[in-house]
């Protein structure tokens, strides 16, 4: 008797014990001064998907994932830096380019998603289109019947990047895909404005309806017009939306605001990349308002020292933020 209450004791006092925490969690580093953004069980999410070996070629990888991404498409990266590992699970972020919690927010979407036999994914401020590109080659893989996928680009370089990264992961419009592109840029109106005709490594261009000659980091740029249109307009007639990954430089809150209706009746999920602290709180009080959960979050990173510039000027690390709409009208 002595021995089975021992024993119970033992199990009692187990589960009082901390469960264990992400092994990407620095050494020695307390859970109050890491903030990573993702959640403890989004390892066994991102696991539960990467399962293709990841590999670097010589004009190309491949991630845990399966997606192909050839070094022409990111100019940027210098490809011997490349982690082969962090390729595998990019966890607490892939090495040069997204955190986890992009991944996560992705992954939850696809996983969640309420029609199993479709899902449709929007990415603007695109790039190279590597979320789309994602959406993508897990909805193949997972037979997904109706794939639909839409990217905006306002840069020619890089717009010219998104189709041929698509192209490389036979991402192409047929019977059951829809592949929907725009060069241009996202606005809160349809029309034209102003973009920086600056060099296809430079990620951080934003578009603006000024005509400065700096802009929002203080850099010199020259503006030349560019095609613009609403969230709205780029979507329209493409039914419920599951996913939108929205990247714009610090124009994120006046682009969810000026649509804050159709957001709230036509999209599941948003991976928000914030640009400053307010617009961080500005988005948390309007999606908020407007029936949003704050499913995962990041605050972004900014130099103190910097006081030149604006608040998203002064912007090192983007921050995220992954909403869920439980409950769209459509």
């Amino acid at each position: 008797m002595m021995n089975l209450g021992l024993h119970m004791l033992a199990k009692f006092i187990k589960t009082l014990a901390p469960k264990p925490q992400l092994v990407h969690v620095p050494v020695d580093c307390s859970p109050l001064q890491h903030y990573p953004g993702y959640l403890p069980g989004d390892e066994a999410l991102l696991r539960r998907y990467a399962v293709v070996s990841a590999r670097v070629n010589d004009d190309h990888y491949l991630d845990g994932f399966g997606v192909k991404t050839e070094f022409q498409c990111v100019p940027f990266l210098a490809p011997q830096n490349l982690e082969l590992d962090r390729l595998q699970l990019p966890l607490p972020d892939d090495g040069f380019h997204a955190e986890g919690i992009e991944y996560a927010a992705l992954l939850d979407a696809f996983e969640n998603r309420i029609l199993k036999s479709r899902f449709t994914a929007v990415e603007v401020g695109s790039g190279w289109g590597p979320w789309i590109g994602l959406a993508g080659v897990l909805a193949k893989r997972h037979a997904v019947e109706t794939l639909c996928l839409i990217g905006a680009e306002a840069s020619a370089e890089r717009y010219a990047l998104m189709l041929r990264h698509l192209k490389a992961n036979d991402l192409i419009a047929e019977a059951s895909t829809t592949i929907r592109t725009f060069h241009g840029a996202i606005w809160t109106y349809d029309g034209e404005v102003q973009f920086p005709d600056g060099n296809v490594e430079d990620m951080g261009s934003a578009a603006t309806d000024s005509a400065s000659k700096t802009d929002y980091r203080g850099h010199s740029i020259e503006l030349k017009s560019t095609a613009c249109s609403k969230l709205s307009s780029l979507c329209n007639g493409a039914g419920e939306i599951d996913f939108l990954h929205m990247d714009v430089q610090g124009s994120e809150y006046e682009l969810i605001s000026s649509e804050i209706e159709w957001l709230s009746q036509n999209v599941r999920s948003i991976m928000l990349a914030t640009h400053s602290r307010v617009i961080e709180g500005a988005a948390m009080d309007l999606l908020g308002n407007a029936g949003w959960t704050l499913r995962r979050e990041k605050p972004c990173r900014f130099r103190l020292t910097d006081d030149q510039t604006s608040w998203a000027g002064r912007t090192e690390a983007d921050g995220s933020q992954h909403w869920l709409n439980l409950n769209p009208t459509n």
